[in-house]
């Protein structure tokens, strides 16, 4: 009887060891990678329809910008409910956002005021700008298969920074038309534009 106790509490251990390292394959196997994606700016194709303004040449220093604490990670964050966000382990940012999200607002604005001379924050003082544009977001997330959202408030400063020329909070709101990361992306790309929009012609707009 005491061989026979032997042989089975040696028989379930081998079996106990074969389903664990099954499992260990099996979760191996099935883990997920990880995704990288970026904000894209606006292509000068995308303008060539519309009214060219005579903007063509001014100088304008870009920054500072403000982002909320949330966004200060790799994560692309979504959001759950109004009080609740999610951070996507498997779906990250390239880059800081805010330094993408910077960068493509200066290539839209670039485009849109048909002017290389977008200066990043910060300006030298030995370069005089016609305007400086300031940034500070409130939001900037949404929901998978959902709504992403942007809300922002600028400002435009004349005379070298020295006079408020434009002050103004923006929101922007759109359906990510997808249900994956990568539609959620491209939406939000959509709402840098649109903000990128109303900076420009409110630059237009002066005289």
């Amino acid at each position: 009887m005491g061989h026979i106790s032997i042989r089975f509490a040696v028989f379930v251990l081998g079996l106990s060891l074969i389903v664990s390292t099954g499992c260990l394959n099996l979760g191996e196997g099935t883990k997920q990678s990880t995704r990288v994606y970026m904000l894209s700016a606006l292509s000068s194709g995308e303008v060539e329809k519309e009214v060219r303004s005579n903007t063509g040449g001014v100088v304008i220093g870009l920054g500072p910008f403000e982002f909320p604490e949330y966004l200060n990670r790799p994560q692309i964050v979504t959001r759950v409910s109004p009080n609740e966000l999610k951070a996507a382990e498997f779906h990250r940012w390239a880059e800081p956002l805010k330094e993408n999200f910077s960068r493509v607002l200066a290539e839209n604005l670039s485009v849109l005021l048909s002017t290389d001379r977008i200066i990043p924050y910060p300006q030298k003082k030995s370069t005089p700008t016609d305007y400086q544009v300031t940034v500070d977001v409130v939001r900037f997330d949404g929901t998978p298969g959902g709504n992403v959202s942007l809300i922002a408030r600028w400002t435009i400063l004349g005379d070298d920074g020295a006079k408020v020329l434009w002050v103004k909070k923006s929101s922007f709101s759109e359906a990510t038309g997808g249900r994956g990361y990568e539609e959620l992306v491209l939406a939000e790309s959509r709402l840098v534009t649109a903000l990128s929009r109303e900076i420009a012609d409110a630059i237009k707009s002066r005289p």
